[in-house]
């Protein structure tokens, strides 16, 4: 059983950092067929209102590596100080190096840190608090920088009301340290594979790998429409909405149950239950079933930001608890749930951990866009002399000059970035 207690470990703080552009659910009532009373039905039940999207060229990565700036100098830690970092996230730069390689350089960290990805989703924030507090429980690494981003909206189908009108994109950072005194915190994660398939992303990976050749890979991008008339990709994000609500309400309550009481506690010990912003519904279930009063539930990450998948418990902390976690020791429930199938949950005592607000993503230098990154990749492979070194992408000293092919560019633009339509209220069991 995955169920371990630390002490002497802490959360310094916590930064979120989100992009600019915010899509309103008011905005697309077009793609509802011009309902209203059905769109504001969906913003009453569900409780969508914005979400934000990450522009082409902008990653979880990039997300993520602002934020750790931005925490580290809060906070007052230079690079040499951390010991390990620790990437969360679903959609890395790249299939390899491990996205965190590239973030320990961007971000000027010691080449004797240690850094590694973890493919995990909506349940990845507690699984990176349980890595991260396991390395300094046992004075492997005194100081843990937990990078926790996703990049839903890139993975989705645009025309797909199910799955594509709820997400947001997101990257946070958390600095874990070893602190002597610091309170006991409880951890119960846990997996049922048998359910994988509920949330998938099919292709892409080395059980369906991109073929060689664009026209093999149309068949990756077409859409296959289900027996509702919902269009699906291979190479997008599908789920099984009914599945996996009903994989939620029947493990999640009873672990954090179980949870409260291999930790000698009940509801009211506990400050606020912070979970995994699936959707408004959703959380008010889970909140009932394990006893905490919607009042103790922050649910408002969501409405403003959407689902962050991974990154949605650190956000809410930031978005919602930031200046009450300021003024004294909060005893927090975090619930994280979802792709797996798989659930994790954590209580812990917050004392003097900075959780800034929430922040836009402000970039240093020009986006590229993907199409660039292509090109340039493709004159590094013809030859083409390495420029300086810097950290402005993950792609260092690429040439800015080159064009992909036009088979590049077709593959491209057939595959591209997803946007996000609105679902109907029937399609509630968002996770």
């Amino acid at each position: 059983m995955a169920r371990a207690a630390f002490t002497d470990v802490r959360i310094a703080g916590i930064a979120a950092v989100v992009p600019k552009e915010e899509v309103r659910l008011a905005e697309e009532v077009a793609r509802l067929g011009g309902d209203l009373r059905r769109v504001e039905r969906l913003a009453r039940i569900a409780g969508i209102d914005r979400r934000r999207v990450a522009p082409p060229g902008v990653t979880p990565a990039d997300l993520c590596r602002q934020a750790a700036r931005r925490l580290m100098g809060i906070l007052d830690v230079p690079g040499d100080a951390i010991d390990a970092l620790l990437f969360v996230g679903q959609h890395p730069d790249h299939i390899l190096p491990a996205t965190a390689c590239i973030l320990q350089d961007a971000l000027g960290l010691s080449r004797d840190c240690a850094a590694l990805d973890v493919n995990q989703g909506c349940s990845g924030y507690v699984y990176g608090l349980w890595l991260a507090f396991s390395l300094a429980a046992c004075s492997a690494a005194r100081r843990v920088l937990l990078l926790v981003g996703d990049g839903m909206t890139g993975l989705l189908d645009p025309e797909n009301r199910v799955v594509a009108p709820v997400f947001g994109d997101c990257g946070t950072a958390t600095l874990v340290e070893r602190a002597q005194g610091a309170p006991a915190a409880w951890f119960d994660l846990g997996t049922d594979g048998s359910g994988a398939k509920d949330l998938m992303i099919a292709a892409g990976g080395a059980r369906i790998p991109p073929p060689s050749t664009p026209e093999a890979y149309a068949a990756h991008c077409q859409r296959v429409f289900d027996p509702a008339g919902v269009p699906w990709r291979p190479n997008r994000l599908h789920m099984d909405a009914g599945a996996v609500f009903a994989f939620t309400m029947d493990t999640v309550p009873a672990r954090i149950k179980a949870l409260l009481a291999s930790a000698g506690m009940t509801p009211a010990d506990v400050h606020h239950l912070v979970l995994h912003q699936a959707n408004r519904q959703i959380m008010a279930n889970i909140a009932r079933e394990a006893g905490f009063p919607e009042s103790r539930t922050p649910m408002e990450t969501f409405s403003r930001y959407g689902n962050q998948g991974a990154a949605s418990i650190p956000c809410a902390l930031c978005d919602a608890l930031g200046e009450e976690l300021a003024r004294g020791p909060r005893t927090l429930l975090l619930s994280g749930y979802g792709v797996g199938l798989s659930w994790a949950s954590a209580i812990l005592t917050m004392e003097g951990a900075r959780c800034a607000p929430v922040v836009d993503f402000d970039p240093e230098t020009p986006i590229v866009a993907p199409e660039e990154e292509l090109a340039r990749w493709r004159a590094r492979i013809a030859g083409a002399p390495p420029e300086t070194r810097s950290d402005d992408t993950s792609l260092r000293g690429m040439p800015r000059d080159g064009m992909p092919s036009p088979d590049a560019g077709t593959a491209v633009k057939a595959c591209g970035r997803a946007a996000g339509p609105i679902p109907t209220d029937d399609e509630g069991g968002m996770q």
